[in-house]
């Protein structure tokens, strides 16, 4: 055989061996499947035959009539394939909250289930999906809820009636989509709502922690909108046979999609009838843009991003929150608080308490730019109580703590001050204090403040236990009884190191500058004037209407201005109608200065009008001077005196000396008369005698009182631009001077002197 038919023999068996062997396979397959085809047949008509919609239909109303104790009503059951079947018009009817209506109700229910457990009696549903389910939670007038007690377990067994056949059900899953949760309280008309609620429990096991997956929308109604919150979550849950008692969610992490980018939650909630809360929230930075709903746009600020953990329990049915523990921390800032919410009441109450660490003030216009203006640096912390009651919130108590603190507080200056400040009843009881500190008004500077001060029931108090003013120590009280009315009374102690009149109405003067802008409409002062009478024009003009009625002390171990100055100062006065031009000042005041000198007559009396009359008959006795009976050139400079006292009622403008004199070495005298400073008029009486130097000579008659020495008595009168002067006999100069000073003053001073023992600071 040849070569080439042994291979056309060997191809030829070759092909027919493929093609014999795909028409037997073909034919295999088709038994197969026809045969595999009658198998599922025959199991479907067994399956049918054992275990048909409505058998099923029955199975699922018994178990959750048992189980919810309500009545369940189911449309229709249909099979929409082999393991799946919907159940239509599908709802629980609530017989406690809303009688008749649905506790729950769903467009569907799919159940999707096991087919081979059927063969040994056994119902294991792999899922059971709610439609756009509907559950309406009612809370009654008495205060019980609608929620029926459920009682489950992994595993039920159903019997049949007719057969007596027993079915073992097990559920795995169970799928909540869009659905919707209402709550009202017909107590006080209150409803909220949660819409596009999706759930997946998945293995859920009643007893026993299982996994489940969520997102809803909380839906919040405020007076002009409403707002949403979008929320997604997983956790695990732990339904303990729905003993609600006994009800445990653990690490559910959700997203609130408050803001641009959401709040990280995590939740811990134990025992639903009174459940315990464990709550951490990572809060992203956001803006008062953020929180448009709350209508804060005009309120520029913005929050760093925050973490806050919080610890409580809600009671009395949901009505009243507890909350044990609260923690915020954000940038630099750290919150620590408690509290309670009882919403058994109408309006509703809240107790809350907070405090925070101590922290930066520096760079806080960040976040609040409203604070730039004030420039603030140092350190503070802050403890507050707010309450609620009758509908309105209030500050029971606000602490801070300052820790060399500056900045610029409307005009007032604050440097490196620590102390500190409370507020009680809503701000109606303050209290400030400061150990160290500098105070800058103006040209004032007040340094080394020991400071406390008291608001309460519309009276200020006020302390400086020890300061220096422009580099002068100081101690001072004021009281101010019903501060924000147009009769308000001051009383003030003070005591100085060094005392100058002109500094001081400087000081005020400081005060009335800063303080001025602060007034709606402001202070206007007329402008300086020069010449004639101006130190009492413009001092007049410029006094503070804020002091309408000033009582008090003043003391000083010096006293310094330029026409006179001495040692251990004392005045008391009470004054009345102290405004603006005198021309309603009223009161008293007494003022004593010792071991001094009045400076530079003849100087004075060339400058000014009105002492230049005071002083014209020394002016004259100059002239006289070659009678060499006293040195009237020493008389006219520096004058030395060892005590000089006054006593001066007023009314309406018109002071009436009631005791004025002074004794000296070289000058004694004694005053008497009135001066009217509104009205630029006066009339007094002037009683001088000179200690007489000359050993030789003599002078006039009506130069000299009854002992021989030097002597001049004048009446200054009229207006004191241009008054008139009258020469008085001065005979009895010397017993005027002696019935003064025995008559002395009213007072003894010894309520400054017990101001400068005293060691006064407000009480907390």
């Amino acid at each position: 055989m040849s070569k080439n038919k042994k291979n056309k023999t060997w191809k030829y068996y070759l092909k027919r061996f493929v093609k014999t062997s795909f028409i037997w396979g073909l034919r295999a397959g088709l038994f197969i499947s026809m045969f595999l085809l009658l198998v599922c047949a025959c199991a479907w008509l067994v399956f049918i035959k054992m275990f048909n919609a409505q058998h099923i239909s029955e199975i699922i109303t018994a178990e959750l009539q048992k189980r919810l104790d309500r009545p369940v009503a189911i449309a229709t059951v249909d099979l929409k394939f082999i393991n799946t079947l919907e159940l239509k018009g599908f709802r629980v009817l609530d017989t406690e909250g809303a009688p008749g209506q649905a506790l729950l109700s769903a467009d569907s229910v799919t159940v999707r289930f096991r087919l081979w457990p059927l063969f040994n009696h056994q119902l294991i549903i792999d899922e059971v999906a709610f439609h756009t389910p509907r559950f309406s939670v009612v809370r009654s007038r008495e205060g019980t809820y609608n929620i029926p007690p459920i009682k489950t377990s992994q595993t039920s067994v159903y019997t049949n009636d007719k057969t007596g056949r027993k079915l073992l059900v097990s559920i795995e899953d169970w799928t909540l989509q869009d659905g919707v949760l209402s709550y009202k309280d017909l107590a006080s008309g209150v409803t909220h709502a949660i819409y596009g609620l999706n759930m997946h429990f998945e293995r859920l096991r009643f007893d026993e922690l299982s996994r489940f997956t969520m997102d809803m929308v909380l839906r919040s109604e405020w007076t002009n909108g409403i707002s949403d919150i979008e929320i997604k979550g997983t956790g695990h849950i732990n339904f303990a046979n729905f003993d609600w008692s006994n009800f445990a969610l653990r690490s559910l992490r959700a997203h609130a999609y408050l803001f641009k980018k959401p709040v990280d939650l995590t939740l811990d909630l134990d025992n639903l009838r009174t459940p315990f809360f464990n709550i951490k929230a990572n809060i992203p930075a956001f803006t008062s843009k953020d929180l448009s709903v709350f209508h804060l746009e005009k309120i520029p600020f913005s929050v760093p991003r925050s973490t806050v953990t919080a610890k409580g329990v809600v009671s009395d049915s949901y009505h009243v929150v507890k909350i044990n523990q609260v923690a915020v921390t954000s940038a630099d800032i750290k919150v620590d608080g408690k509290g309670k919410f009882d919403f058994t009441q109408a309006p509703y109450t809240a107790d809350l308490e907070a405090s925070t660490n101590t922290f930066s003030l520096a760079g806080k216009d960040k976040y609040y730019p409203a604070l730039e203006r004030y420039k603030l640096s140092g350190k503070t912390s802050i403890k507050a109580l707010l309450a609620r009651g009758k509908g309105k919130y209030n500050w029971p108590l606000m602490q801070i703590q300052a820790q060399e603190v500056s900045g610029d507080i409307y005009g007032f200056l604050v440097e490196k001050v620590s102390g500190q400040f409370i507020a009680k009843e809503n701000f109606a009881d303050l209290f400030a204090a400061t150990s160290t500190g500098k105070l800058t008004v103006d040209k004032t500077v007040f340094d080394k403040m020991d400071l406390s001060g008291t608001w309460r029931k519309g009276n200020l108090y006020a302390h400086l236990a020890s300061c220096e003013v422009n580099g002068v120590p100081l101690k001072m009280s004021v009281t101010v009884n019903n501060l924000k009315s147009a009769r308000r009374r001051i009383r003030t102690a003070m005591y100085w190191k060094h005392f100058n009149p002109m500094n001081f109405i400087g000081t005020v003067r400081d005060f009335v500058t800063v303080i001025s802008p602060l007034i709606p409409g402001g202070t206007h002062f007329p402008e300086e004037v020069s010449g004639n009478l101006a130190w009492l024009r413009n001092f007049r003009d410029r006094l503070p209407s804020f002091m309408s009625n000033f009582a008090g002390s003043l003391v000083a171990d010096t006293f310094e201005s330029p026409v006179l100055s001495g040692t251990t100062f004392n005045a008391e006065f009470e004054l009345t109608g102290l405004r603006p031009g005198m021309k309603e000042l009223s009161g008293q005041i007494d003022a004593q200065l010792r071991k001094g000198v009045v400076h530079q007559m003849e100087k004075w009396a060339e400058e000014q009008q009105a002492l230049n009359i005071t002083f014209q008959p020394f002016i004259i006795m100059h002239r006289m001077e070659r009678a060499g009976s006293f040195k009237v050139g020493k008389v006219l400079k520096d004058v030395p005196f060892t005590d000089m006292a006054a006593s001066a009622a007023f009314e309406n403008g018109k002071m009436d000396i009631k005791n004025a004199y002074t004794v000296g070495p070289s000058i004694s005298a004694t005053v008497s008369g009135w001066v009217d400073w509104a009205k630029e008029n006066f009339d007094i009486i002037v009683w001088t005698m000179f200690s007489n130097t000359s050993r030789s000579g003599a002078l006039a008659e009506n130069l000299t009182d009854e002992s021989g020495n030097p002597a001049l008595a004048f009446r200054i009168s009229s207006s004191m631009l241009k008054p008139k002067v009258e020469m008085q006999r001065a005979k009895k100069t010397g017993a005027e001077i002696r019935a003064a000073q025995e008559k002395g003053l009213p007072t003894d001073f010894q309520t400054a002197q017990d101001f400068i023992k005293g060691d006064f600071h407000a009480k907390k």
